[in-house]
C-alpha cells in the first residue's frame, strides 16, 4: 500500500469511527476557552538580562543586536506561553491540535506564573498527562485498525494495564531520548562553541551537521510509537523494528513524512485565517483540523502496519520450499 493509498485508507477508517475526534476537538475547546497558565514573568526577566547585555558599551553592536531581537522573541514567547499545551502531544502520538500549532491565546483567564519550579513542575505534569491522552487516543485508533497488530482485551481492566504498559515504554522512550541529548549535547556544545572561537563559519558548519545528524536519528525512529501501540512491543525491539523498517522503505517513509506535514502546517494555516473571522470560525476550523490531523494518524498506523504485513508476506515467500 503506497503513501495516497494509506492516507485514503486512513480517512476510510476514520468515517466509521468518528468517535475518534473527540479527544483532539476537547483537548482543542480546553485550550481556547479554558485557563491559559503563562509564563510571562519568567521569560520576561530572561528577556530583560539579554537588554542589559545589550546595552553594555564593550559590546559590539552585532553582538548587541542579535540580543535586543532575544530579548524580543522572549517577551513574545511569553506572552503567547499556555503550559497547557503539555496537554498536547503532537509529535510522538500524532494528537492533532489546531490551538497549539497557531499560538491562539484563547478566551480564558490567564493565571501567570512566577516561580520556576511551580512552573517546572506544572509543565511536568501536563507532560506526562498529555503523554498518556495520547497513547488512549492512539490505542484507540489501533482498535479500528483492521490489517494485524497486537490483539487488543475488550475488559475495561485489562484494556487499562495495556495502556498503562504502553505509557510506560513511551515514558522510558523518552527518558532515554533526554539521557541520549544531555550525553551528546554538552561536549557538542563545547566543540561548536570552541571552533566558533577558531571560526565562526566552523562552528556554523558543525551545528548544522550535528541538527542533521539528530534528524535523521529522528527520522529512523518515527515508527516507535507505533510499534509499542500496535504491536505491543518493548521499547528496545520497538526501536529496532522502526530502523528496520525505515531501512527497507526510505523513500516511501520520506514521502509520507513529507506529504504528512505539508497537509499539517498547510491545512492549519487555512484554518488559522478561519479560525481569526469569528467564533463560530474557530470552532469550525477546530473540526476542520481534528478531523484532517485524525485520518492522517489513522494513516501513519496503516502506513507502518501495511509495510510490516509486506514484510512478513516477504519472509514466508522465501522460506516457502
Amino acid at each position: 500500500m503506497g503513501v495516497i493509498e494509506s492516507i485514503s485508507a486512513g480517512y476510510r477508517l476514520l468515517s466509521r469511527r468518528v468517535e475518534l475526534l473527540l479527544a483532539p476537538i476537547l483537548l482543542d475547546l480546553l485550550l481556547w476557552l479554558g485557563p491559559r497558565l503563562s509564563v510571562a514573568p519568567l521569560l520576561r526577566r530572561v528577556a530583560q538580562f539579554y537588554n542589559d547585555v545589550a546595552a553594555m558599551d564593550e559590546m559590539p553592536s552585532d553582538m548587541a543586536e542579535m540580543s535586543r531581537q532575544v530579548s524580543e522573541t522572549l517577551v513574545v514567547a511569553g506572552d503567547q506561553s499556555n503550559l497547557l499545551i503539555g496537554l498536547v502531544n503532537s509529535a510522538l502520538l500524532k494528537v492533532p491540535s489546531l490551538i497549539a500549532m497557531i499560538t491562539s491565546l484563547g478566551r480564558g483567564t490567564v493565571y501567570e506564573i512566577d516561580n520556576v519550579v511551580v512552573a517546572l513542575l506544572l509543565f511536568g505534569a501536563f507532560g506526562l498527562l498529555g503523554l498518556l491522552i495520547g497513547v488512549v487516543y492512539l490505542n484507540m485508533m489501533a482498535r479500528a485498525l483492521p490489517i494485524g497488530g497486537h490483539l487488543r482485551p475488550l475488559e475495561p481492566m485489562a484494556s487499562a494495564k495495556l495502556i498503562l504498559r504502553h505509557w510506560g515504554m513511551m515514558l522510558l522512550y523518552i527518558v532515554l531520548w533526554i539521557v541520549l541529548l544531555v550525553a551528546a549535547l554538552i561536549p557538542a556544545l563545547l566543540m561548536t562553541s570552541l571552533l566558533s572561537l577558531i571560526s565562526p563559519a566552523l562552528g556554523l558548519l558543525f551545528g548544522t551537521l550535528l541538527a542533521g545528524g539528530l534528524s535523521v536519528i529522528f527520522f529512523y525512529l518515527y515508527f516507535v510509537s507505533a510499534g509499542v501501540i500496535v504491536d505491543n512491543l518493548p521499547i528496545h525491539r520497538a526501536i529496532a523494528q522502526s530502523f528496520a523498517l525505515v531501512r527497507r522503505n526510505f523513500w516511501s517513509t520520506l514521502g509520507f513524512v513529507v506529504l504528512h506535514y505539508i497537509i499539517v502546517h498547510g491545512i492549519a494555516l487555512l484554518m488559522a485565517q478561519l479560525a481569526d473571522a469569528n467564533q463560530a470560525g474557530m470552532f469550525v476550523a477546530i473540526l476542520v483540523n481534528a478531523y484532517i490531523g485524525s485520518g492522517l494518524a489513522m494513516a501513519f498506523l496503516v502506513f507502518y502496519r501495511s509495510r510490516l504485513v509486506k514484510q512478513e508476506e516477504l519472509a514466508r515467500s522465501i522460506g516457502a520450499p
